[in-house]
């Protein structure tokens, strides 16, 4: 993660030091991705559970000025979460193999990104913001080869809310004037507590996320030679 923050940072410098037009005032979309996501903040999520595979799709909106900066957002459902693997026994204490809970957490995410861009007809990018998330559901999903799958429904012990920090960098290719695809690695650093029961030993529960976003994009609003803005 540190690695990805400097390289962020790293592009947004090179990129302010590049001038170049960009002709196209509004870019909307449509973005998915598998994503790479676990939970921290308590020594039993740190010590205990794994990072899993989690999803996130949605539309966005992007405007662009006339230099290398842009503007977007998004909403996206977003699953967050992670796994933890463990024995199960039966009354008597006798071992019924392993049973593998997953967390999930269900959100609408909106991002808020300074988007910077450069290059020709291949654009590279790097974007930072914060997001915010409203939870929509968190369940419990447990399987196992001798239990049956359960799914219980945790949402009243969380808060609705979360909020952190985006960064991502990627790159978009055109196709002829009017459309482009994109590729995106995206980190989401959740920064708030959202659990809402105590924690032991004042731990928390905080999220985090990689997408690797696969956009489709639709450029509109052709710019004037000389728009100032």
């Amino acid at each position: 993660m540190k690695n990805l923050k400097s390289l962020t940072i790293g592009l947004f410098l090179l990129s302010t030091g590049i001038v170049y037009g960009q002709t196209n005032r509004f870019d909307l979309g449509i973005e998915g991705s598998p994503s790479l996501t676990f939970l921290r903040g308590n020594d039993f999520i740190d010590n205990n559970h794994k990072p899993t595979i989690g999803f996130s799709g949605g539309l966005f909106f992007q405007f662009n000025f006339k230099n290398v900066i842009s503007l977007r957002t998004n909403i996206a459902y977003e699953r967050k979460g992670s796994v933890l693997t463990s024995q199960a026994t039966d009354i008597n204490g006798n071992s019924l193999g392993e049973i593998t809970t997953h967390t999930n957490f269900d959100y609408l995410t909106f991002p808020i990104l300074i988007r910077a861009t450069f290059g020709k007809k291949i654009k590279y990018f790097a974007n930072v913001g914060p997001y915010f998330g409203y939870l929509i559901k968190q369940t419990f999903v447990s399987e196992g080869d001798n239990i049956p799958t359960t799914t219980s429904d945790n949402t009243s012990l969380d808060k609705r809310f979360d909020t952190g920090i985006s960064t991502g960098i990627g790159l978009s290719v055109p196709i002829k004037t009017k459309f482009a695809v994109s590729f995106e690695i995206r980190n989401n650093l959740g920064l708030y507590n959202v659990s809402a029961v105590p924690i032991a030993n004042n731990g928390s529960i905080k999220t985090n996320s990689t997408n690797f976003l696969f956009g489709f994009t639709y450029k509109l609003g052709q710019r004037a030679l000389n728009t100032p803005w």
